[in-house]
């Protein structure tokens, strides 16, 4: 019984241990859950308090010149002295506000100004706008830019196929070849808008305004393909602003707060929108999101900017500027041919009144080489001219004949009271041409001798013209042409019995004529010259001497077997002063074409007379079928017979 009393004892004052220790437990827990709150409790207030300090900081950073004012007004109220000391002060800061806003708003109005381009804009419809139909004399050139104007014009399919238009092109070529005129026909033919500025107009008075006309420039572009679908953005003679940035190629580095230099920031503002003038602009970005924040779908982008440029220069143009991505396409405007030149003539008489009897074909003969900037101007300009003023309503051959002459040589300018020996020593000077001329280049066309001093400075002159396109010649062409340099000057020593001043042209002619020899081979093989640039090529003296004199002594035994012919010409020209073709031939013999003609030589081509030599391969085996053709065809006879 004992036992169990007590085990039974000890067994409760464990339980009462455990116990009291659970509470001790649960004290202890329900202290530190109290102190937890407690110190949560003042952090949250200390950092309510730094919030609310924070707040009022703030609030007096922001606002301390507010409060500063309502304590100054409050202060003024109470003391007059200090209003008027306050009034004082809110005038000057007043008008010191007013002359900043208004230097900012002169500036701005400055620069604004300032940085407007001087651009054509041509918008379909306009009366001023050209096509294809107005571009003459090029059918080639108007074939390979037909097929991306095609693409400007009708854009959804190519675009459905994933098509990415090009960005630009550019066009270079000779001064008046028709660059600009062929860049407005694009447009006009794709019936979009066209925009053309010239490359010197980027050029700014102040450090860069440059790159603000630029960006004037391409937004305009941007505006007026917005609202036709597309525009070309022409800028002409491109090298203005396109020039080589490195100095390498032609450029240089010049630049200034006052301006000048070489507009590096309009090349590169060009070069950085004509790569992303794909991408969206602000306002589009602007607008797309709009429309998606509406449920909509953004509109699909249906309009490009071509950039079109174009120069004599390209190899002073920038190679950033020509690489694929930006100007992808280069194209050469060349002078017409004579099938190209005759178009337009044809297309330049039809918009003025003229007589129905000129000689298109005459025309064309006269002006080898011409470029059709100079064909309208002879045609529409300085042959109307001279119809007006000699009381006609029409135009005729004579007017188009010397609007030529004043287009390549100078308007006439007579000397009136020249001396006569003087007259005649230009009279024997331009006939020693002619008559060189006549006999050793029977391929061209005498097309006028005159004494009759021009603008351009020369006393006389003698015009040949290519009777055939040259786009090569035998290097005895080039040596015939040196006889008829020489021609003039030893005419007058020949006829007058001394050398006279005025070859001057004529001598530089010929030594350059000599060089092209020398260049060619025909001294021989330049071994020796071989590391030279072709600029700087030094020939031999004696080689060139010997020529030179072999060639003046067959001249001066030409002077003087037709020496009748020189004496009969300066006659003409002494009484003339100006003498045609028709007039020139009917005072001279014939010369190996006519007479080969006269005889009915079959040939396939007026350059046979001098372009095949009978030491050439070509020529001994053609006279030998000739030979072979006539033997079988004598053998046939006599079979026959």
């Amino acid at each position: 019984m004992n036992n169990s009393d007590e085990s039974n004892e000890l067994e409760g004052k464990v339980d009462t241990n455990s116990r009291n220790k659970t509470q001790s437990n649960d004290y202890a827990e329900t202290v530190e859950q109290k102190t937890q709150d407690i110190a949560a409790s003042v952090g949250n207030l200390i950092s309510k308090r730094r919030q609310i300090w924070e707040i009022t900081l703030n609030v007096i950073r922001r606002s301390w010149w507010m409060i500063l004012a309502i304590g100054m007004i409050m202060w003024a109220s109470a003391d007059p002295g200090v209003l008027n000391l306050f009034l004082l002060g809110i005038s000057f800061i007043g008008r010191l506000l007013f002359a900043v806003l208004f230097m900012v708003v002169q500036f701005g109005a400055l620069f604004w100004f300032i940085s407007r381009t001087r651009t054509v804009v041509v918008k379909p419809g306009d009366d001023k706008q050209v096509t294809f139909d107005d571009y003459w004399g090029q059918p080639a050139l108007l074939r390979l830019v037909k097929q991306w104007i095609s693409l400007l014009g009708d854009r959804d399919k190519f675009v459905e196929m994933g098509g990415q238009y090009i960005n630009g092109l550019m066009l270079f070529g000779e001064p008046g070849t028709g660059k600009t005129l062929l860049a407005k026909a694009m447009a006009g033919e794709a019936g979009i808008a066209f925009m053309s500025v010239e490359g010197s107009t980027f050029r700014g008075m102040f450090w860069g305004m440059d790159t603000l006309k630029m960006m004037t420039f391409v937004k305009k572009a941007r505006k007026l393909a917005r609202e036709y679908g597309a525009c070309i953005a022409y800028i002409d003679e491109i090298d203005a602003v396109g020039m080589s940035r490195g100095g390498v190629m032609g450029g240089g580095q010049m630049s200034g707060m006052m301006g000048g230099g070489m507009m590096n920031g309009a090349l590169t503002r060009l070069l950085y929108e004509m790569d992303g003038i794909s991408e969206l602009s602000r306002m589009d970005t602007l607008k797309a999101r709009i429309r998606k924040m509406l449920g909509k779908e953004p509109v699909k982008r249906d309009w490009h900017v071509l950039f079109m440029g174009s120069t004599n220069r390209p190899d002073v143009l920038d190679p950033a500027l020509l690489r694929p991505g930006r100007f992808d396409q280069i194209i050469k405007v060349d002078r017409p041919d004579r099938v190209g030149r005759k178009a337009i003539v044809q297309g330049y008489l039809s918009k003025i009144n003229h007589d129905v009897a000129i000689d298109v074909d005459a025309i064309v003969a006269d002006t080898p080489r011409a470029t059709p900037a100079q064909v309208m101007s002879a045609i529409t300009k300085d042959s109307v001219r001279r119809a007006l003023f000699a009381n006609r309503e029409y135009v005729k051959q004579e007017d188009i004949d010397q609007a030529i002459q004043e287009q390549l040589v100078g308007m006439a300018n007579p000397i009136e009271d020249m001396d006569p020996v003087l007259l005649r020593q230009v009279a024997y000077h331009e006939s020693g041409h002619a008559i060189v001329q006549h006999y050793v280049m029977p391929d061209q066309r005498i097309s006028r001798v005159s004494i009759v001093r021009r603008s351009s400075g020369t006393l006389g002159y003698m015009l040949p013209v290519d009777t055939v396109e040259m786009y090569g010649q035998p290097l005895r062409r080039i040596v015939s042409r040196i006889m008829v340099a020489l021609a003039g000057h030893l005419a007058v020593k020949v006829f007058m019995g001394e050398f006279w001043t005025g070859a001057t042209g004529d001598y530089n002619m010929a030594r350059m004529e000599f060089r092209n020899l020398a260049v060619h081979g025909f001294f021989g093989p330049p071994v020796s010259e071989l590391y030279r640039d072709v600029k700087e090529l030094q020939f031999s003296d004696e080689r060139v001497e010997r020529i030179w004199v072999s060639l003046e002594d067959q001249i001066e035994k030409m002077l003087v077997e037709h020496a009748d012919e020189v004496e009969a010409l300066v006659e003409r020209l002494l009484e003339r002063r100006d003498l045609s073709n028709k007039e020139v031939l009917e005072l001279l013999g014939k010369n190996s074409l006519q007479l080969a003609q006269d005889e009915g030589v079959e040939m396939e081509s007026v350059l046979e007379q001098i372009g095949t030599s009978v030491e050439g391969l070509e020529y001994k085996r053609r006279q030998a079928k000739i030979t072979a053709s006539k033997v079988d065809s004598d053998t046939t006879k006599t079979t026959n017979s």
